[in-house]
């Protein structure tokens, strides 16, 4: 037997699913930050931050104030009971392997923060409907946010610009190309023109005039 771990990248829809982050401190809120912004999530703990509170004011996520310390397992199960996911993100190594035994037990996912559980988040760069995720499984969270730095040089926001006019083209297309292979050549064709890009970063209706005239020559 093998403790290989086989992680697959997915994107995975979390509308309407529950994350509990264990732990209201600095880990806790960073990761609360970062899922409230795509699922329900829950926050358990004795004390938090300032701005977790603000956050639960605000009505972007729920606090529930527990010490997991001092509780058995039971009552822990019955917190998380309802999670898609479970963070546990305490400063006590002890108690978050507790809770992810617990977790496990009611195949919970888990996403370690020290290390590599069910569920990895990458470092992510956005463009629009563009997600380019990366990771190095917790080896090297440095070289993550160096190739994240690197990437983003290249993958410019004129990439989100990009993505509308390839849909609107695309959807063009459908209705007075019938044959796909010609519809991809064209879209292709829009993608590898210079005159293209450099309007994006000028306007958006420059830059889709001249794919239009791409159309139009094909």
């Amino acid at each position: 037997m093998t403790n290989e771990r086989n992680l697959l990248p997915l994107m995975i829809d979390l509308s309407g699913r529950q994350v509990v982050i264990i732990g209201g401190g600095s880990v806790g809120e960073r990761k609360a930050i970062l899922f409230s912004k795509y699922a329900d999530t829950t926050v358990v703990s004795a004390g938090f931050t300032t701005k977790l509170e603000e956050m639960k004011d605000a009505g972007k996520l729920n606090l529930v104030q527990a010490d997991l310390g001092s509780l058995p397992d039971y009552k822990i199960a019955e917190l998380i009971s309802d999670a898609f996911l479970v963070i546990p993100a305490t400063n006590n190594i002890q108690l978050n392997n507790r809770i992810v035994e617990i977790a496990r037990k009611s195949d919970i996912l888990i996403n370690k923060v020290d290390s590599v559980g069910d569920v990895v988040v990458p470092s992510v760069i956005t463009r629009g409907k563009l997600t380019i995720g990366i990771s190095t499984l917790g080896s090297s969270p440095a070289l993550s946010k160096y190739t994240r730095k690197k990437i983003e040089q290249v993958i410019t926001p004129q990439y989100a610009d990009m993505i509308r006019l390839q849909d609107e083209i695309r959807t063009y297309l459908k209705q007075y190309v019938p044959d796909q292979e010609d519809r991809k050549d064209i879209l292709w064709k829009i993608l590898d023109n210079e005159d293209v890009w450099n309007a994006l970063s000028e306007s958006y209706e420059k830059a889709y005039n001249i794919a239009h005239n791409i159309v139009k020559t094909n």
